[in-house]
Order: structure tokens, then C-alpha cells, then sequence
């Protein structure tokens, strides 16, 4: 851990992650004015889009917030009530992807059949007609999920790899390979240079996470936000696959802070899951050349697979490739949703990372065994 925390190029990268998320924040900042004033209205008229709701702005004195928030509200009402789900799924997705795999076919179906389930609950609950942050919705869920906790994981990700690859380097480094690990103590090293990589690493992410969300908290005011329902009205995703805006449809009753919350958990889990992954590599392959090229090639593959899958129609491999790490990180922004054609099942982002918990849990015992007894 000494020898880990006493490198310069550790504290040069975390610097430029926290300077990078810093500006980041401040330069996609622009609506935080109007957030703002829609959390303290929502804090005394609350969180619904109701006749209590408008006739509390209209008595308010004109501000052009004041009136922009009226003119946000005046199109919003309930969109869960007449909302189909398995016709979305049918118009769009069951008829464009999976062609010859009736099976895939059937999963988007029957995902689909489950979503109108949750869209029912959203719909008893009033989700719909949260006010969320009104025509802004869409901005501060880019800045918090799109950029901060993207950023933030793509970071942890480069972290560990680095400083785990450099643990298990350092020997070969120096040339000492043969007089430490010519002893069982010596092959033994290695679950105390994977343990303290990564306690140090779970620490620098600890500390990147803390301070850029204390940057974010303290540019964006969010806390007359926090109760609102992420599958509000105002709350519309972008897919290239449709002509239309579709709603944020959650498989549960999210609130913003219940959502920001579970992205958290899952993004620890992921990297949980990457330094399994990394030490795994780094432990077969203890050379920082050939230990960075597999680190990058696992990272980047999943991106130019999910095309070249779906170019050649080999719709089990894009299917498989959806649970990758690369492209669960891809579509962070969207976790817990249908996910449209990169989703099968429902839940799958929770699935796969638990699943990649599990298998890369015993590949690191097994990796770490083979250490210990292979010819060096």
C-alpha cells in the first residue's frame, strides 16, 4: 500500500479527474437558476402538477422563472392512464430486431407485457404528474447520470486498472521476478498485492466520488428536487431507434433520490467487478504492456461488437454482448428502464452485474491458484 500511495502518477491522474469533473459541472450549469426556483416552489406547493399547483404560480409575482415554469406546466397532465408499453415494444422494436431469433423476440415481448405492469403502478402512483425539475428535467438527469456518474465510473475504471497492473509489475520492474517468487511466501504475495490494491483503490475512488459530488451539490442546488418521480412527464428519452421521444419508463416507483441512490450501489458493484477483472489479468498477465492492452481491449471490444453483431444480424451474440461491463457503462444514464432493443429481460443491468460478481469472484481464486504452482 506504501509503495502504491508513494506514486506521483496516482495523484497527477486523480488531480486531472478533479479538475475535469469540476469543469464539467460548471460548464453544463446553465439551467441551475431555474432548478432552483422550481425546487422552492415544489418545497411549498409540492411535488404535483395539479389546480393547487398552477393557481399557486399564477398568485406569485412575474419573473420570467415564474413564467417559465407556468408555460412548462401548461402542457403537462397524466400520459400513464392511455399508455401502452407492449404497442411501443411491437411499433418498434419486436419488428426491427432479433429478425430470425423468435426467441429474443419473445423475451422483448414478454419485456414489454412486464413493463405495462410497472407503467400501471406509475400511472396509480401520479409519477406522471411530478413536476421533477419541469422543462429541465432532461438537463439535470444529464448532468448527474450522463456526465458526473458516468465520468465517475469510467475514472474508477482507468484507476484500477492502472494501479492494479503496476501492482503486480513492480518485480519484473526491478528485475527481482525470480528471487521473489522462488518461495511459497514469495507466490504468496500475491493476495496481499491484490488486497492492498485494492483497498487503495476502493480509498482514491472513495475520495474522487466525495469531492466531485460535494462540487456538484454545491454548483446545483437539487434538494427541492430530491422527492420528485423520475418517470415524470417532463422526463423524456432520446432513442435512435424511435421517431419520438419516449417516456422515462422505471420498473419501479423511483424517486430522484431513490434513483441516485441504486446508480450509486450499482456503480460500486460494477467496480467491485472491474477490480475483479483486473486483478484477474493482471495476475495471468504480470507485464504493464500486454496487462494495459487487455484492460483496453475488454473496455473498448463491446462498443465495435454491439455494431458488428448487429450488422451481420448474429442477434444471440448482440444479446450476449448487452451484458458486457462496456455497454451496462454505455447506457448508465438509462438503468432501470426498458433499455429498448439492449434490454431483454427485465432488471438486466442488476443481473448482469451480479452475474459478473459471481463468475469473476471464482476466475480470481482460480487465477490466483494457477499463480501459485505455474512455471515462472
Amino acid at each position: 500500500m506504501k509503495k502504491l500511495l508513494l506514486n506521483k502518477t496516482l495523484y497527477l491522474f486523480m488531480g486531472a479527474c478533479l479538475i475535469f469533473n469540476f469543469s464539467m459541472i460548471l460548464f453544463t450549469s446553465g439551467e441551475r437558476d431555474f432548478v432552483s426556483y422550481v425546487g422552492e416552489t415544489v418545497g411549498i406547493a409540492k411535488d404535483q402538477v395539479n389546480d393547487a399547483f398552477l393557481e399557486y404560480l399564477n398568485r406569485q409575482p412575474e419573473n420570467p422563472l415564474r413564467n417559465r415554469l407556468i408555460e412548462n406546466c401548461a402542457d403537462a397532465g397524466k400520459i400513464y392512464d392511455s399508455f401502452d408499453a407492449v404497442k411501443m415494444g411491437k411499433d418498434w422494436y419486436y419488428d426491427e430486431y432479433y429478425t430470425g431469433a423468435p426467441f429474443l423476440t419473445g423475451l422483448l415481448m414478454k419485456k414489454y407485457e412486464k413493463l405495462n405492469d410497472s407503467v400501471r403502478q406509475l400511472n396509480l402512483d401520479n409519477a406522471d404528474l411530478s413536476v421533477y425539475a419541469a422543462g429541465a428535467t432532461n438537463k439535470v438527469h444529464d448532468v448527474m447520470f450522463t456526465y458526473v456518474l458516468k465520468s465517475l465510473l469510467i475514472e474508477g475504471f482507468i484507476l484500477i486498472s492502472f494501479l492494479t497492473i503496476y501492482t503486480m509489475s513492480m518485480e519484473r520492474q526491478n528485475s527481482m521476478t525470480a528471487i521473489v517468487y522462488c518461495s511459497r511466501r514469495g507466490r504468496s504475495l500475491v493476495k496481499d498485492k491484490m488486497t492492498a490494491a485494492g483497498i487503495v483503490n476502493a480509498c482514491c475512488i472513495l475520495l474522487l466520488y466525495i469531492v466531485t459530488l460535494l462540487i456538484l451539490f454545491s454548483v446545483w442546488d437539487l434538494g427541492g428536487i430530491w422527492d420528485a418521480n423520475v418517470a415524470s412527464c417532463f422526463h423524456k428519452v432520446s432513442d435512435d431507434n424511435l421517431p419520438f421521444q419516449k417516456p422515462f419508463l422505471t420498473w419501479a416507483d423511483f424517486t430522484v433520490k431513490e434513483y441516485f441512490a441504486a446508480s450509486l450501489l450499482l456503480e460500486m458493484v460494477l467496480l467491485a467487478v472491474w477490480q475483479l477483472i483486473s486483478s484477474c489479468v493482471s495476475v495471468l498477465i504480470h507485464h504493464s504492456a500486454e496487462g494495459f492492452f487487455v484492460h483496453a481491449a475488454t473496455l473498448v471490444s463491446p462498443y465495435f461488437l454491439s455494431v458488428f453483431f448487429g450488422n451481420l444480424e448474429l442477434w444471440w451474440l448482440f444479446y450476449l454482448n448487452t451484458f458486457s461491463i462496456s455497454v451496462l457503462t454505455l447506457h448508465q444514464h438509462l438503468w432501470f428502464t426498458d433499455l429498448g432493443a439492449y434490454e431483454l429481460i427485465p432488471w438486466q443491468e442488476v443481473w448482469s452485474a451480479a452475474i459478473h460478481l459471481l463468475v469473476f469472484i471464482i476466475l480470481f481464486f482460480a487465477a490466483v491458484k494457477r499463480f501459485q504452482r505455474k512455471e515462472l
